[in-house]
């Protein structure tokens, strides 16, 4: 599990360039109070909103909310060795191609280091 200073840089970057919750908000096409629940991660942001905290940021979703990122990453990664299990015994062509994308995310996980 990686250990973040902060689970959440939405206010770091809010902050970088002096915007209020309810200007961010406006930009993100949410009320402030939702601005302030991501920051804190009492609420996960949604997809649109990641999509657009990007663009207004030019940073990617995993630099604003890299706890949030490990964790989806931690889920998907358990998931895919589950999968790959079920897989291990079969021997088909299809089944070697999943295999490797299986492998593939298991070493993403291993070699990702948190890029703050």
């Amino acid at each position: 599990m990686h250990d973040f200073p902060f689970p959440s840089y939405l206010r770091t970057y809010r902050k970088r360039w002096a915007l209020r919750q309810k200007d961010l908000g406006m930009l993100l096409g949410v009320p402030a109070e939702a601005v302030s629940r991501y920051e804190k991660l009492i609420r996960k942001p949604t997809v649109e909103f990641l999509i657009a905290a990007e663009f207004v940021f030019g940073v990617p979703a995993r630099k604003i909310f890299p706890a949030l990122y490990a964790a989806v990453e931690r889920e998907v990664a358990a998931r895919a060795a589950q999968i790959a299990d079920a897989l291990s015994a079969a021997d088909s062509t299809v089944y070697s191609v999943k295999r490797r994308l299986l492998e593939e995310i298991a070493l993403r996980v291993a070699s990702e280091k948190p890029n703050i």
